[in-house]
């Protein structure tokens, strides 16, 4: 199976929502098997300043959700899911 290499320019933002370390170490894993270079990775508590047409990873328990971040407006972000990441 292919996987999905994650284009992107500039940095990538890693969303952990309160997730535990071992989580977040995970995700750095799982992103830069996927092409990113871990000193482009910016973890966020809270989805805020994160640019529009940015790569944005949310950390969920089991996996990780990457979307592409379309819109940012008023503290929230309209950011369609591109591909999931399974842990």
């Amino acid at each position: 199976m292919q996987e999905d290499k994650i284009e992107y320019s500039g940095k990538v933002y890693l969303y952990s929502s309160g997730m535990p370390e071992d989580l977040i170490t995970l995700s750095k894993e799982k992103l830069t098997e996927r092409g990113v270079n871990e000193s482009d990775i910016v973890v966020v508590e809270v989805p805020e300043g994160v640019p529009e047409g940015s790569i944005m990873a949310t950390i969920w328990p089991h996996y990780l959700s990457v979307a592409k971040v379309k819109r940012v407006r008023e503290g929230s972000i309209y950011a369609p899911q591109l591909f999931n990441i399974q842990f």
